[in-house]
């Protein structure tokens, strides 16, 4: 039993934290409640355990915002030039990308501006957007969720997901992430507030018109809201953004249906599908790739996502009935899985030239809360005990090597016009994950101080889970010792 949980007694709930708080019902259920009451509403930080992690928690996301070199390359500098010529001259830009996300970074555009650096200001927009997230999470969650789970659930997010290249550039993945998190999360809400849902597909509309390929992803959650309701109003959603989608496009290409991506394809090399434009790229190999594959796989990169948590998700939400975890987690992986639909038959479904499985970025989400609440199981078998900790050390492996290695690559990968992109793609050897071991690079003082606090919070982390893989061991020795008694042996 917590430390802090009431007990009942002959009919009353005694709080022993203070005596004098008594509660008539008696009933187990009203225990409970109390119980998580003050789990949530005070548990943030006021023992040792949770000042550590929140102390972790803040020191790493500083580690994380602070120390990486900021950079506008890529689709990110194509964003930086269109909204630049969009401040600067007032000409509408024809690029392929959306300018949705990018509008919402225009007061730092100006502020740089102001300052005489614009560039360096917004190659900060997507770590201000991230920021923002958390927060957003922090006060959606904190009434409703188990202040120790949400603890882990955002020390994961910051220092065991992938997150870190994304917050180095102005790519409009983090844009999406963070309009979409926040939304399909505040839809998880049993009793929202007046105009949280509104406001909720508001969010989720602007961060798929962003990035319009998203749009199935966006019918699927619709869709599953519409058969969980009853009702058709969630599918209006996918209607609006469609129209947001072809709007943008009519304004800024001439027609509706112009995506600026026609003719649009990668070098044709010893891969067999290689060189075709479009959806191109067959489903199953599509398919396979993106969850697989070493160099992109979602497998590796975010494995928690791959937990089975609906029984411990459902139970964590019965202490409170105004958050339903669970949903938000079928949210988030259901939106993801439209994402993998989509992409796997695009030609370029691995994202090009970045570190990890960029389009699907938000499959940090559902990841961080499965691996969360797997760690907050305190009577776990040893195999699951084990399964969640290669989870999480792949996880915070993944974290760290994206903060302090994300720009070292196999080069070999692409010389000769691209030619052998594909051992990036599927070879341990080449993949960004495992490369570093390979390559054997001299760390400096800042990329040792990275991988030292990750490190840190591995095994702060992971010691629970030694420890009760210790004690199992130890209680299977015992219950076998007879057998392992050399003088029991004979010929």
């Amino acid at each position: 039993m917590s430390l802090f949980a009431p007990k009942q007694t002959q009919g009353l709930c005694i709080d022993e934290q203070q005596p004098g708080v008594v509660n008539l019902s008696g009933t187990a259920a009203a225990c409970q409640l109390q119980s998580g009451s003050r789990r949530t509403s005070r548990g943030w930080s006021c023992t040792r355990k949770g000042f550590i992690e929140v102390s972790l928690l803040m020191l790493m996301l500083a580690i994380l915002v602070v120390t990486q070199e900021r950079r506008v390359t890529g689709d990110g500098l194509a964003r930086y030039e269109a909204l630049t010529d969009l401040l600067s001259h007032q000409r509408v830009p024809d690029t392929a990308y959306s300018m949705i996300g990018p509008v919402f970074a225009a007061p730092l555009w100006w502020l740089g501006r102001y300052a005489g650096n614009t560039e360096r200001l917004l190659g900060n927009y997507n770590s201000l957007l991230f920021c923002l997230m958390l927060a957003a999470f922090y006060l959606m969650l904190r009434r409703h969720v188990d202040a120790g789970l949400l603890r882990r659930f955002l020390l994961i997010l910051i220092s065991g997901s992938m997150i870190a290249p994304h917050l180095a550039d102005f790519y409009g993945e983090m844009f999406t992430l963070s309009t979409l998190g926040v939304g399909l999360l505040a839809l998880a809400l049993r009793r929202p507030p007046k105009g949280a849902r509104a406001g909720a597909w508001a969010l989720i509309v602007l961060g798929v018109a962003n990035t319009p390929a998203s749009i199935v992803g966006l019918a699927f959650v619709a869709c599953l809201e519409a058969v969980r309701r009853r009702r058709i109003g969630p599918l209006v959603s996918v209607v609006t953004a469609a129209t947001l989608i072809a709007g943008e496009a009519w304004l800024r290409r001439g027609g509706p249906f112009v995506t600026g991506y026609t003719d649009n394809h990668g070098a044709e090399t010893v891969m067999p599908y290689s060189g075709l434009s479009g959806f191109s790229y067959p489903f199953i190999l599509g398919v396979l790739a993106i969850v697989f594959s070493f160099g992109k796989g979602l497998l590796w990169f975010t494995p928690g996502l791959f937990l089975p948590v609906r029984q411990q998700l459902s139970a964590a939400s019965r202490t409170d009935s105004a958050l339903d975890l669970w949903h938000a987690w079928l949210l988030w992986t259901t939106f993801t899985v439209g994402l993998i639909v989509v992409y796997a038959q695009w030609w370029a479904w691995y994202g090009g030239m970045y570190w990890g499985p960029r389009f699907f970025l938000i499959a940090i989400l559902p990841a961080a809360l499965g691996l969360a609440i797997w760690l907050s199981d305190p009577r776990g078998s040893s195999i699951r005990t084990a399964a969640t900790l290669a989870v999480l050390v792949l996880s915070v492996w993944v974290a760290g090597l994206g903060l302090a290695f994300d720009d070292l690559w196999a080069w070999t990968c692409y010389q000769d016009g691209y030619r052998l992109e594909a051992l990036c793609h599927f070879a341990p050897e080449f993949s960004p994950l495992w490369y570093p071991l390979v390559a054997k690079p001299d760390l400096s003082p800042r990329q040792e101080l990275q991988l030292v606090l990750h490190a840190a919070v591995l095994l702060w982390l992971a010691a629970p889970l030694m420890t009760r893989l210790v004690d199992n061991g130890r209680v299977f020795v015992r219950g076998r010792r007879g057998r392992l008694d050399p003088r029991a042996w004979h010929w």
